[in-house]
């Protein structure tokens, strides 16, 4: 893969100074401007220091789900997405509501970095299930 952006170097640079003391971080650029790459990066870091164990990603489609997919296992060079031995997985936002409780359990066993693409996309029909 090509070398980051200026702002994407920045931005993690920061990421990581970030993640040795705090949990959140959230990043906001324009679409398009390489932001699942460089949290692919990002992953991939927090990965090497042993400060995650997977990754899981949310998403609006089933097209941008696959765009993670693709990137991360590429920045990884390792598989990505729902398979035995990869290093997490992407879904979308509406299969939240359909995963069973082994799934929710895996963020209280596991040191998990959530991705959330899109975050504005999450949200239900219902306020309740919201």
């Amino acid at each position: 893969m090509t070398g980051l952006r200026a702002w994407q170097a920045e931005c993690l640079e920061h990421a990581q100074s970030h993640y040795l003391n705090y949990r959140d971080f959230f990043v906001q650029a324009t679409p398009g401007s390489g932001k699942t790459r460089l949290a692919a990066e990002l992953a991939k870091w927090l990965l090497a220091e042993k400060l995650i164990d997977f990754v899981i990603c949310f998403a609006p489609t089933r097209e941008v789900v696959a765009g993670m997919q693709r990137t991360f296992s590429a920045v990884l060079g390792q598989r990505f997405g729902n398979v035995i031995a990869s290093a997490g997985a992407a879904y979308t936002y509406q299969s939240m509501e359909y995963q069973p409780k082994e799934f929710w359990d895996l963020f209280q066993k596991f040191r998990i970095l959530a991705i959330f693409d899109e975050i504005h996309h999450c949200a239900g029909h219902d306020p309740l299930l919201s």
